[in-house]
C-alpha cells in the first residue's frame, strides 16, 4: 500500500462576543452562527482524510469488513492523512466547538497582546514544523471545503507548473433565496490602487487565460493570474514550503490588512497565484461559512456579466 499524502493544516481561530471587534466577525448575538461556521470548517477539513483500504460495518454478519482498494477514480491520491492545528489566544475562542473535535486536532493556546497576530502564528507553525508535510494548508476558521478532490487539485497544479504556481479557490457565500445562486465574494480589485499603496505588488500582473490544462476527466480548464488573489487560505506543496522557509521575514502587512496579508501576500511575494477562470470556477471553490458579504447585495448595482 502506498504511503498516504500527509497534509498539515493550520487554522487561526478567534471569537470574542464581549463587545470588542478585532476583525474576526465577533459581535454580540453571533455566537451560534460562528459556532456553526467553525464546526463546518473543522468537519470539512477532517473529512478530507481517506485511505486505500477502509472499513464496512457488516450488519448481517455482525462484524467489520475491509474494503478492497478502489478502482474509481483511478488517479486520486492513494490516501490522505490530516494533521490539523488550531491556534487560539486567551479565552476568546469557542471551546465547546473545539472540544467536539478534541481527539482529531491539536489546539495551541497562545498569549498574544493583539489577536490579529494569530494568522502569522499559524503560518509560522506551518513553516517551522518538521517533517515538512506533502501539502501545508492555511485556512481561516469559517471556510468550508465541499470538494473531496480539493487537495488533489492543489497538488496537481503545483506539480503541473513545476512548483511555480499556487492555486487559489473561488470563495463564495450561499444566498438564502432560491434562484439567486451563489455570491462569489472575491471579485476584481482595483490593482493600480493596491500597487500605489505597496509597489511590491507590481510583480503580480493580473491576466486572464494565462494557462490551460486538462484535469483527469479530460475537460479543458483555463486559469487566470487572479485579478483578486485573495481566498482566505493558501496551500503549499513540500518544495514550495521549503522555498518559503528560506525567506528571512514573511510579511505581516502589505495587502489590505493583517488577516489578508497572511492568507494572500505570504504566497504572492514568491509565487504566481492563479485561480480557475470564471467560466471554470466550479473546478475549485470554497464556501465562506460565515456569510458576512451578503449584505452588499441589497444596495449594489448590477454591472453586467463577468468572464
Amino acid at each position: 500500500m502506498a504511503r498516504p499524502c500527509g497534509v498539515r493544516v493550520a487554522i487561526p481561530h478567534y471569537f470574542d462576543d464581549r463587545g470588542s471587534e478585532q476583525g474576526y466577525g465577533s459581535r454580540n448575538g453571533k455566537r451560534l452562527s460562528r459556532s456553526l461556521a467553525l464546526a463546518r470548517c473543522l468537519g470539512s477539513v477532517l473529512g478530507l482524510a481517506r485511505s486505500e483500504r477502509e472499513s464496512v460495518l457488516d450488519i448481517a454478519g455482525r462484524g467489520l469488513r475491509t474494503t478492497a482498494e478502489p478502482v474509481y477514480p483511478t488517479q486520486r491520491l492513494a490516501g490522505i492523512a490530516i494533521e490539523c492545528h488550531v491556534f487560539v489566544t486567551g479565552d476568546a475562542w469557542l471551546e465547546e466547538v473545539l472540544t467536539c473535535f478534541s481527539d482529531r486536532l491539536h489546539v495551541h493556546r497562545l498569549d498574544l497582546e493583539d489577536p490579529r497576530d494569530l494568522p502569522a502564528a499559524a503560518r509560522q507553525h506551518l513553516l517551522e514544523r518538521d517533517p515538512v508535510a506533502d501539502l501545508s494548508l492555511y485556512l481561516e476558521d469559517d471556510l468550508v471545503i465541499q470538494d473531496p478532490d480539493y487537495l488533489d487539485k492543489l497538488l496537481w497544479c503545483a506539480q503541473l507548473t513545476e512548483q511555480r504556481v499556487v492555486l487559489m479557490p473561488h470563495r463564495y457565500e450561499l444566498r438564502s433565496r432560491l434562484g439567486l445562486g451563489r455570491l462569489f465574494v472575491d471579485g476584481p480589485l482595483d490593482w493600480s490602487t493596491l500597487v500605489a499603496a505597496n509597489p511590491m505588488l507590481a510583480r503580480h500582473r493580473p491576466q486572464a487565460n494565462v494557462a490551460e490544462a486538462c484535469w483527469r476527466n479530460g475537460e479543458m480548464l483555463h486559469f487566470d493570474r487572479a485579478s483578486n488573489p485573495h481566498a482566505g487560505s493558501f496551500a503549499l506543496s513540500r518544495p514550495q514550503l521549503q522555498q518559503l522557509r528560506q525567506q528571512a521575514d514573511l510579511p505581516r502587512d502589505g495587502f489590505v490588512g493583517p488577516l489578508e496579508t497572511v492568507a494572500t501576500y505570504t504566497v504572492l511575494q514568491h509565487f504566481e497565484v492563479w485561480k480557475p477562470a470564471w467560466n471554470c470556477r466550479q473546478f475549485l471553490t470554497i464556501e465562506h461559512g460565515y456569510p458576512s458579504f451578503l449584505g452588499y447585495t441589497n444596495h449594489l448595482p448590477n454591472l453586467g456579466t463577468i468572464g
